[in-house]
């Protein structure tokens, strides 16, 4: 009968909303254990560093290097807070019309000194494109972890680009951040989204996934290729919902 067809609809419903709620604690859960890794390494850094400025006869000179430990590790566990709690509550984005090839330019001139200090250079190619409606403060934040990601691949004398173009028949804007790096190993590139997953010494392994979240948000995606030895690229597709003539 219909009421009988109404109740059944009402339970796969509830059913379907406990799954969801069960599979986000899951989730959750996995999350928090793996940042209770993260934090105890620094955790251990910190105390074993502190006990030793604690022994009587450690000298001036060490005490200052061993402050310097204390700093950098306070540093380091400070990040990776945040960058979980970015990824664990994100704030709701923001729909307001922005530039995106004047936001990456903006983020190239931020980033110009880091880049220089690592010898690399950043080469921008803008393409005319359609307005684009988000939350430019959160994209900004995306582009950086990505320009970023680039510099730090990049060997002394390398060269991070990115383009822009505006794709008319998916109707989404197209931006490429290429490197000249090591490339990125079969194994790991399956893993590069997920939290926590890093092949750097100093990363938190959260830059990359925040940034697919902000993307994904704002209805794109982040797509990465690459090879051993042949460098990366990292291509981001944002739909635009209304189309002006460039």
């Amino acid at each position: 009968s219909y009421l009988q067809l109404q109740s059944q609809s009402e339970l796969i419903i509830r059913v379907e909303d406990q799954l969801r709620r069960a599979e986000r604690l899951s989730t959750l859960g996995e999350l928090s254990a793996i940042l209770a890794h993260e934090i105890r390494n620094p955790l251990a850094s910190i105390r074993g560093t502190a006990e030793i400025l604690l022994e009587e006869g450690t000298s001036a000179a060490s005490k200052g290097e061993f402050l310097g430990i204390l700093v950098k590790e306070s540093d380091r566990l400070n990040r990776v807070v945040e960058d979980f709690l970015r990824m664990a509550r994100p704030d709701p984005i923001s729909k307001i019309p922005c530039d995106l090839n004047e936001e990456l330019g903006n983020m190239i001139i931020l980033l110009s000194a880091e880049a220089r200090a690592s010898e690399v250079s950043l080469q921008l190619a803008p393409s005319p494109l359609p307005q684009f409606t988000g939350d430019g403060q959160k994209l900004r934040q995306a582009f950086m972890n990505l320009i970023l990601n680039g510099i730090q691949a990049s060997p002394v004398g390398g060269r991070v680009d990115i383009s822009t173009l505006f794709d008319r028949e998916s109707g989404s804007i197209v931006i490429r951040f290429s490197d000249k790096g090591p490339g990125i190993s079969p194994e790991a590139i399956g893993r590069i989204f997920e939290p926590f997953f890093t092949t750097k010494g100093n990363g938190t392994g959260l830059g990359l996934p925040i940034t697919k979240k902000i993307i994904e948000g704002h209805g794109g995606t982040l797509e990465v290729e690459s090879e051993p030895d042949s460098g990366a690229t990292f291509k981001v597709l944002l739909p635009v919902s209304r189309v002006t003539t460039p």
